[in-house]
């Protein structure tokens, strides 16, 4: 018996512990799409120092790279089909990089940044509204960390999103395994990995450096012409008519559709209904 009440008292006093260390969060700006604030990890009122290489000043044109570069896979339908999609909507990263990369010349060693993206945009048939959130901070050597708690995680259509709800408990450097993967394209980025050799999934490190070599260097096309170089004559393909545009978009949702009705996402006579109001709209 008093070997269980020692044990009781310690995993109390652990217990105890663990429910004083909190991160304390000072909101930088709330909109109805996005929600960005700085955070400190706290210790009985303590500031827990981080060692961030804050304040850093990053080239808003670099962030947005970055931002639009991020790519996940994530598993869709009832056959678990993989689908590859950016993380960021051009719109998302439009009101949220110039925020982002605001805040991080204002946080201090020992803040990082926390951020909640909605994404309210429609598919290409039904709409389908998803949230995105992280912690954003940079370490010494130039190296930005993005750490997702989750990525266009689908939102509940009997949910009232008017505004962003709060941040998830979860500290997302501890997530070993996820739905979604970041997938690294870009050659300034990878995927962060553990001293003992394990791949986060959802945690993704850039060498900012690398980052801003990428955004330099800009390939301009030129040609030779009697010994001098000019710039070269533009190939581009004439702008399709809206007609055309009109047929694209059509034959875009009906395969859409398809794929819907072979993942057993809506019945055959969904299907056919929706067909039929796409095809009226050739004539």
């Amino acid at each position: 018996m008093k070997k269980i009440a020692v044990l009781f008292i310690i995993g109390a006093a652990f217990l105890s512990a663990c429910s004083s260390a909190r991160w304390v969060r000072t909101t930088i700006e709330k909109q109805k799409d996005f929600t960005v604030t700085l955070e400190q990890r706290q210790v009985e009122g303590k500031i827990i120092g981080q060692k961030y290489a804050h304040p850093y000043k990053i080239d808003l044109a670099d962030f947005e790279k970055l931002l639009k570069d991020l790519t996940y896979i994530e598993k869709v339908g009832l056959m678990n089909t993989k689908k590859q999609s950016p993380v960021f909507q051009a719109v998302e990263i439009d009101r949220l990089a110039p925020v982002l990369a605001d805040t991080l010349a204002k946080a201090d060693a020992s803040q990082r940044i926390r951020f909640r993206s909605y994404n309210r945009g429609k598919a290409l048939i039904f709409s389908v509204s998803r949230e995105t959130e992280g912690v954003i901070f940079i370490e010494s050597g130039n190296q930005l960390s993005i750490a997702f708690n989750f990525i266009n995680s689908e939102i509940d259509s009997t949910e009232n999103t008017t505004y962003p709800r709060s941040f998830s408990r979860v500290d997302p450097l501890k997530i070993k395994t996820s739905d979604t993967t970041i997938i690294p394209t870009a050659t300034y980025a990878e995927l962060y990995t553990s001293e003992t050799g394990e791949q986060s999934p959802i945690w993704v490190v850039a060498d900012l450096d690398k980052l801003k070599e990428a955004v330099s260097t800009v390939p301009v096309p030129i040609i030779e012409e009697k010994g001098k170089f000019a710039p070269a004559v533009d190939t581009t393909p004439p702008a399709q008519t809206s007609k055309d545009l009109l047929k694209e978009d059509i034959k875009n949702k009906l395969k859409y559709l398809k794929e819907l009705l072979d993942e057993g996402l809506i019945s055959k006579k969904d299907y056919n209904a929706k067909k039929a109001e796409l095809l009226d709209k050739i004539n």
